[in-house]
């Protein structure tokens, strides 16, 4: 009886030995024989787009894209690299029962570049949501014959893919029946991106003065434009004034600590396309108190700056609370060279004849395109992993065309 208890004892030590083995193991503690003791441990979870990519830590060969990789709390320098793509990297720190994730966007070293146009493009204007394109053609490529239609008028281009991943055509929404000093033409979208107004104007004692105005529903079968040049300034005012008011309710819905902030100590503000990060231009010296306390564990690990100087720019990241620097005044005199990304998680720098692609932290600073462009025209794609930019490459025209550069 006595050795048969002693064996029931025995069998039970082991199932709850072998119990307790596997809920630690799949917990992340594993057996440190340098230092002779059980050690938890982390997980680092590795994406890439594209994928396929190989993972390096510190160096060292650990894994591809798409994998999980198990380390000892850390900090360890991770490198993720692709044939014929700029390579990624990162100080990642590993926590303890923790899954560290990481996002890699990686850029072609070559990328390709596309015409999207032939025939040389004026005033370029996107939608407020950069859902859409509206420009000018101003003259055609050659005389019309009376069995080709002109192209010389207004166009709008749907950017957003169609259900299918097919792509959508420009469509013609204004075709003029009378000259039009198109260099003395500007376009604006509705807060709707219902309709476009074409404005012209003249210079008139150092003043500009609006000659004439006219709106055009983009949706609408009808070419024939709505004269509003006497009502024109107004209509701009408030469709300015909704603007306005919807960043203002984002910013009420945002923890009022944060929400003061941005209405007292910086300017220029911008949401990210899903709304989950705010870039922003101080124009105070402020501090930015913790709203997450504790703060939130296995989150992005780069050193944050909670308190902000004037002249600087930031992306303070909702979800998280954090606040990243990016960069100041100096190196970007021009806000508008400092443009969301499609996919909210970079930001797109603009110099010179180059254009740079940055994490939302501030990290993996990366060269996109070199070559003459635009500087002022420079957009993401909504959805996808393109941009379009505005060059003249062949210099055999005096507009520029729109092309488009492909990321992926």
């Amino acid at each position: 009886m006595t050795r048969r208890l002693i064996y029931t004892i025995g069998i039970l030590f082991l199932i709850i030995s072998l119990a307790t083995g596997i809920i630690a193991y799949s917990r992340g503690y594993r057996l440190d024989f340098r230092q002779k003791k059980l050690t938890t441990t982390g997980i680092l979870s590795a994406s890439s787009t594209p994928d396929g990519a190989s993972v390096f830590v510190d160096e060292k060969l650990v894994s591809a894209t798409n994998a999980s990789v198990t380390l000892l709390p850390g900090w360890y320098q991770v490198r993720i690299s692709k044939e014929g793509y700029q390579p990624w990297e990162k100080s990642i720190r590993i926590q303890g029962e923790l899954v560290s994730r990481i996002e890699a966007l990686l850029i072609p070293a070559n990328p390709s570049l596309r015409a999207l146009s032939v025939t040389g493009i004026y005033s370029p204007i996107f939608s407020s949501n950069s859902s859409k394109l509206a420009y000018i053609i101003p003259k055609d490529e050659s005389t019309p014959s009376a069995l080709l239609k002109s192209k010389v008028g207004i166009w709008v281009l749907d950017l957003r893919s169609g259900p299918l991943g097919t792509k959508n055509e420009p469509k013609q929404i204004f075709r003029p029946a009378i000259s039009y000093d198109w260099k003395n033409a500007r376009l604006h979208w509705s807060w709707d991106e219902k309709k476009v107004v074409a404005i012209f104007s003249k210079m008139d004692r150092k003043r500009e003065v609006v000659t004439s105005a006219f709106q055009f529903n983009i949706d609408s079968t009808d070419s024939f434009p709505t004269d509003i040049t006497s009502s024109v300034i107004n209509l701009l005012h408030e469709w300015q004034a909704y603007d306005t008011e919807k960043q203002k309710l984002q910013i009420a819905n945002l923890p009022p600590a944060v929400g003061k902030i941005l209405n007292h100590s910086v300017s220029d503000i911008r949401f990210s396309p899903d709304e989950a990060k705010i870039f922003y231009l101080a124009s105070a010296s402020a501090s930015l108190a913790q709203i997450i306390t504790p703060p939130l564990i296995g989150t992005n690990p780069t050193k944050e700056v909670r308190s902000i100087e004037k002249g600087k720019y930031y992306i303070y990241d909702i979800k998280e609370d954090k606040n990243y620097f990016i960069t100041d005044q100096k190196a970007a005199p021009d806000s508008k060279n400092l443009v969301w990304y499609s996919d909210s998680k970079h930001i797109l720098m603009i110099d010179k004849d180059t254009i740079y692609i940055i994490d939302y932290d501030g990290t993996n600073k990366r060269v996109v395109y070199t070559g003459p462009f635009e500087e002022s025209f420079v957009f993401p794609k909504p959805q996808e992993h393109k941009l379009l930019i505005l060059t003249n490459l062949t210099k055999l025209q005096t507009l520029p065309n729109l092309y488009e550069i492909d990321l992926r």
